[in-house]
């Protein structure tokens, strides 16, 4: 098996900015519906507003202008359904990079899922975000 760096697509390729941009829409879009938008809009809204920083799927704050920077904001794009298993992706392996596989997802997030069963992570993290709320 090769290696392939977190962050680029299922051939080991750096992703285009067409993907990279629609990943960053796709991010801010969502966040609206998140459990700790609430939260973050007390430190961010100004950043929010001007498409300066958004939520990943895990409520962590990411910064547009830190794509690919292992840094304080920095994100990454991550195969949602895992390339190592793209024979049992649902819209057929050739999918597996396709935007609605692939999300911005802060760069820590991404590889601690990369490290571990990403249905065990996305169970924990679903898990941190419930017992936080009650």
């Amino acid at each position: 098996m090769t290696y392939r760096h977190r962050g680029t697509d299922s051939q080991g390729n750096k992703f285009t900015q067409e993907i990279i941009n629609q990943a960053w829409t796709t991010a801010c879009e969502k966040m609206h519906d998140h459990d700790l938008i609430e939260h973050a809009l007390k430190f961010f809204s100004d950043k929010f507003e001007e498409d300066t920083y958004c939520l990943d799927d895990y409520g962590h704050i990411i910064s547009k202008d830190e794509y690919g920077l292992e840094s304080k904001h920095g994100w990454e794009i991550d195969h949602i359904h895992p390339v190592t298993r793209k024979e049992s992706y649902s819209q057929g392996a050739d999918a597996i990079d396709s935007a609605q596989n692939l999300r911005a997802l802060h760069w820590e997030s991404n590889k601690r899922k990369g490290r571990q069963d990403p249905q065990t992570y996305e169970l924990e993290w679903e898990w941190l975000i419930l017992n936080k709320a009650a």
